[in-house]
């Protein structure tokens, strides 16, 4: 029975490296978990910015009909020439390209987050939620999130137990250079009372068997673990360059939106709402032109575009900032 595995701790050894592995593989998953979660969040937010871009394609297409009716009146009224029916009517078009699209992106959108929550038939997905934001959240500092991210994120943690497991593998690969060693234990007993006239005699033997190598002391395995140490030692340096990067980007992605919603958003809307309300009311009383109609209701939607644009935005960017920090620390 060979001893050489608890004499040396070889078998101590093989464990402690088993176990790190398992640890790294644990981390890995739950960065895969990570990844996939911060992927459905973004998906979820494409899906309702997608939504409101349909709603306001709508509401575009319903004023520019409601424009059109007017239109008819004034000029069987005669007091506008039909150009200005053919006018609306081209708007009215385009409307209904604009609104065509909005469907198929969000008919994209709600197929990318049906694919990332696992349904693969066509069961249909409705997505309740808002883009509204009560209460803006404060942006931090990079070093902040940088040190939190270095203290939560899995990726890292299953590095640094690749580089334990590495580490674990060369104190392995040393005790195996160590020789075998196997005690043995023997009994005989010899029947020779008939064969020679001597009594029957019994005999116990005990050795040891132990190899000696000389030239072969494990090198090779033992190099091949200290170049895998070196690997993930670079590697894990190399993951920390990328995470600086990405903290980086993600914050001040993040500041950006912040600043938007804070300082950008708030009243533009709805000036654009009251130039195009008055401007409107004004073309009834014949006061303005269609085409200043038209250029009123175009800068509405553009603006409401943008409003849209910047609190999925910020929606995008603060749950982006959490995944790339690890932790859902800013909630």
């Amino acid at each position: 029975m060979p001893i050489d595995w608890f004499v040396f701790g070889k078998r101590a050894a093989a464990i402690t490296s088993g176990e790190y592995g398992v640890d790294a593989a644990s981390a890995d998953f739950a960065n895969t978990i990570r990844l996939r979660i911060a992927a459905t969040i973004g998906a979820f937010y494409d899906v309702l910015e997608a939504q409101a871009m349909v709603e306001l394609a709508e509401e575009n297409q319903k004023n520019l009909a409601e424009m059109e009716k007017i239109i008819i009146n004034r000029v069987a009224l005669g007091g506008v020439g039909t150009i200005e029916e053919d006018r609306i009517k081209l708007s009215i078009f385009s409307s209904h390209r604009e609104l065509h699209t909005q469907e198929l992106n969000l008919s994209a959108a709600l197929n990318r987050f049906r694919a990332l929550l696992g349904i693969s038939d066509s069961t249909p997905v409705s997505v309740n939620g808002t883009l509204d934001i009560t209460q803006p959240k404060n942006p931090i500092t990079i070093e902040e999130a940088f040190k939190w991210a270095e203290d939560n994120r899995p990726d890292l943690a299953a590095l640094r137990r690749q580089l334990d497991k590495a580490n674990a593998n060369i104190q392995l690969e040393e005790r195996n250079a160590y020789p075998q060693i196997t005690p043995k234990i023997g009994y005989t007993r010899q029947f020779q009372q008939q064969a020679i006239g001597f009594p029957d005699a019994n005999s116990w033997g005990v050795g040891v068997d132990v190899t000696l190598p000389l030239f072969d002391r494990n090198q090779g395995n033992i190099a091949k673990a200290k170049s895998v140490q070196v690997q993930t030692q670079h590697m894990l340096r190399a993951q920390l360059v990328d995470l600086r990067a990405e903290i980086d980007q993600a914050v001040k992605t993040f500041s950006s939106a912040y600043q938007f919603i804070t300082n950008d958003d708030p009243g533009q809307l709805e000036a654009a709402t009251n130039v195009r309300d008055k401007i409107n009311q004004a073309y009834e009383l014949g006061g303005k032109t269609l085409l200043e109609v038209l250029d009123a209701q175009r800068a509405y939607l553009e603006t409401y575009k943008v409003h849209i644009s910047g609190h999925s935005s910020y929606w995008h960017a603060l749950y982006q900032l959490d995944a790339a920090i690890g932790k859902d620390l800013l909630h």
